[in-house]
């Protein structure tokens, strides 16, 4: 799923709201994300719905951050369009350098100078927001799923301590080799799905800041049986660490370092 935030002041970000959203719905399946209005929440951990004959639905309810939310959004959507959360670390659009905590991915003077095309062009050289289930939603969808009787996975996450003397890691920041790095994932995984048994393969590896206990890379592979999904989930993962050029600095109460530096 790619993410797309809007910089801009009301009313000119409900324009490019309806304007992004009407061009971007008709090139994927489109999740559209702006803030509810101020209202007395007296329940705590709880979810409504609203549904109609038809399946239009709605929703309403507490403990709910952006980010999960996306996790929740990314397995049914090719795009994420967000209004009115400036502070996410995400692409925007910025309408006259209005402020935002993400990345500027195409800057307007006007929303009448708005170029839909390369806005798309731009947005899909974005990173992409992966979740495991998403990529399990999508190698269920391999034309061989009907011969597959296994699913395995990989999850790495930041962990905070290597023992329990050790100084606390408070995140972890990935940065990769543009273009090389992606193009040595796809070559993992195709080479992988040429074994006997194997129907699908697919990784990814988060990049930027990725805090302590967060998920930061998986490995879904789609295989006839566990034996040949098991381990080709672990060559996969082995393959990724020793090829793929993504590189790791670790940030620790006490001192930071690029791992490949430490002495």
């Amino acid at each position: 799923m790619r993410l797309l935030g809007i910089a801009a002041s009301p009313p000119d970000s409900g324009a490019l709201m309806d304007e992004i959203s009407d061009f971007l719905s008709s090139k994927g399946s489109l999740a559209v994300i702006s803030p509810l209005p101020v209202v007395d929440v007296t329940k705590q951990n709880f979810s409504a719905y609203q549904l109609d004959e038809k399946g239009n639905w709605s929703a309403f309810g507490s403990n709910m951050t952006l980010t999960t939310l996306f996790d929740i959004l990314a397995t049914e959507h090719d795009y994420a369009l967000v209004g009115g959360f400036e502070n996410a670390n995400i692409p925007y659009i910025v309408l006259n350098g209005h402020s935002h905590n993400g990345t500027t991915l195409m800057e307007l003077d006007s929303t009448e100078n708005l170029d839909t095309n390369q806005l798309l062009r731009n947005l899909q050289t974005t990173e992409p927001f992966e979740t495991l289930d998403s990529l399990i939603a999508k190698v269920v969808k391999s034309p061989n799923a009907n011969q597959a009787g296994a699913i395995a996975t990989f999850t790495g996450r930041v962990r905070e301590l290597d023992h329990p003397s050790d100084s606390p890691t408070t995140r972890l920041e990935f940065e990769k080799y543009a273009g090389v790095a992606e193009s040595r994932l796809q070559q993992i995984c195709s080479d992988l799905c040429q074994r006997d048994g194997i129907f699908e393969v697919l990784m990814h590896h988060k990049v930027g800041h990725i805090e302590s206990g967060e998920n930061v890379v998986f490995v879904v592979v789609l295989g006839a049986h566990r034996d040949e999904a098991f381990k080709t989930v672990q060559d996969g993962i082995n393959r990724l660490k020793n090829e793929v050029p993504i590189f790791k600095k670790e940030i620790k109460i006490d001192g930071s370092f690029w791992v490949h530096d430490r002495p």
